[in-house]
């Protein structure tokens, strides 16, 4: 029986995507879907709760056990065509909020962040503190290289 990856491999090929513009559509990065697709990682729950708000017609129970039909009911060109005109830029997808996948079942903390793989993650990263005037000046910098050397400026 395939595995997994295999099939997420095969669902990409249904959809006509490339693993780049799957990775925009789920706002995710590009590098978590080439470990997914290599057999690297699993897929992380968030990633599935990703998919299956971007792509509500696939049979979740084919893609994660491999059993049944690749999509729920018949599936046409024109939904792949409706949706790939929708996705024109990526957008941020709140899938633990209010509206997100089960809300209604289940309570999540907001501030929780999984464990899983960075690749996986989508990073954003925090503006730097603004400096604080003490009145002193930089004096030197020494930069250390990862093959131990060094250079001082």
């Amino acid at each position: 029986m395939p595995e997994m990856n295999d099939r997420l491999k095969q669902f990409l090929t249904m959809e006509n995507i490339s693993p780049a513009r799957f990775a925009e559509e789920l706002g995710i990065q590009r590098s978590g879907i080439s470990h997914l697709l290599s057999g690297r990682n699993k897929p992380s729950f968030e990633f599935l709760q990703r998919m299956m708000n971007a792509y509500p017609e696939v049979n979740y129970e084919w893609l994660i056990l491999g059993k049944g039909r690749p999509y729920k009911n018949d599936h046409s060109g024109a939904e792949i065509e409706s949706r790939s005109q929708f996705f024109t830029e990526p957008e941020e997808v709140d899938t633990l909020g209010e509206e997100g996948l089960f809300a209604e079942n289940q309570s999540f903390d907001t501030d929780f962040e999984p464990e899983q793989p960075a690749e996986n993650r989508v990073f954003t990263p925090e503006p730097a503190p603004a400096p604080v005037p003490s009145g002193k000046k930089i004096a030197r910098i020494i930069v250390f290289f990862n093959d131990g050397t060094y250079e001082e400026k």
